[in-house]
């Protein structure tokens, strides 16, 4: 393998670790949050741009708090527990993404600022270990995406009541979905000593954790619709979201390991984002 090679391969892993996919998911979710309730296209980009950096941040501050876990449980997604990445330049990640998102949102309004804070005070509080028990990461994966949502509505210059239950409907959503993460980690997270909600309470108290959740998310999704905060192509949206989540859900209970918590994981990704970015921008026409 070339010089050239090794390097382009290098920064290929980097990048996959670094968990691009969600970082774009996060900021595409954010702008359009910003779009559908109002905000013009130039503001919508800056709140994606916000929702960007703080996840960067974000990641790689969670990156250094379990690099050492990582390493012992075979979890390789983290370039620090391969040596693909120094600690410093983690660091200097960290310093651009919460410091750039920081920025960006004073400049925008300083209220917007407050969500931001919030992440951070969450993510820290996770690397931290002050919310490191199996139902509060959980919430927090929850409150984090809630938190995001908040950005867009504070985009648009507002934080409606359409806004909050769209915040309460992705909070209940994520919180639910840690579920299907933490059986995909199952193998990592035993060799590591991570103590989660299935291996805690068992596989039935989590799949009902999971459906109880879901519930919720979809009631606070219709509301936002039922309240007139969005439109009719919003609320097909989340028919369809409705129907493709209790087919991902069945799928994962029915057999709920790790194999198919990854496929189930992965589909919920990327089909339920796609759909609430499209309602989003359907719900404002």
């Amino acid at each position: 393998m070339s010089k050239r090679t090794t390097v382009v391969h290098r920064i290929w892993r980097i990048l996959e670790a670094w968990r691009l996919g969600r970082m774009l998911m996060l900021a595409v979710i954010t702008g359009s949050t910003a779009y559908g309730f109002g905000a013009a296209l130039p503001q919508a980009l800056r709140a994606a741009a916000i929702a960007a950096l703080l996840a960067l941040g974000g990641f790689y501050l969670d990156y250094l708090a379990d690099w050492r876990k990582d390493c012992d449980s075979g979890k390789l997604l983290n370039p620090l527990a391969t040596g693909e990445l120094s600690i410093p330049v983690a660091w200097v990640f960290v310093a651009i993404g919460i410091g750039g998102s920081l920025a960006l949102a004073f400049l925008a309004s300083p209220l917007m600022a407050l969500p931001v804070l919030g992440v951070v005070a969450i993510v820290g509080g996770l690397a931290l270990g002050w919310l490191d028990t199996p139902v509060l990461r959980a919430f927090s994966l929850g409150a984090i995406q809630a938190l995001y949502v908040l950005i867009g509505g504070l985009a648009a210059g507002k934080a409606s009541l359409g806004v909050w239950l769209t915040a309460l409907y992705l909070f209940f959503a994520m919180t639910g979905g840690k579920i299907m993460g933490d059986v995909r980690d199952l193998p990592h997270d035993t060799r590591a000593g991570t103590l989660t909600i299935p291996q805690k309470y068992g596989l039935r108290w989590a799949s009902a954790f999971l459906l109880i959740n879901e519930l919720l998310a979809y009631g606070a999704a219709l509301s936002v619709f039922f309240v007139g905060a969005l439109g009719p192509g919003y609320f097909y949206c989340i028919l369809a979201t409705i129907l493709f989540g209790m087919v991902i859900n069945a799928l994962f209970i029915r057999n709920p390991i790790p194999k198919i918590a990854d496929v189930t994981n992965k589909l919920s990704f990327i089909g339920l984002g796609s759909l609430y970015v499209l309602g989003m921008i359907l719900g404002r026409l």
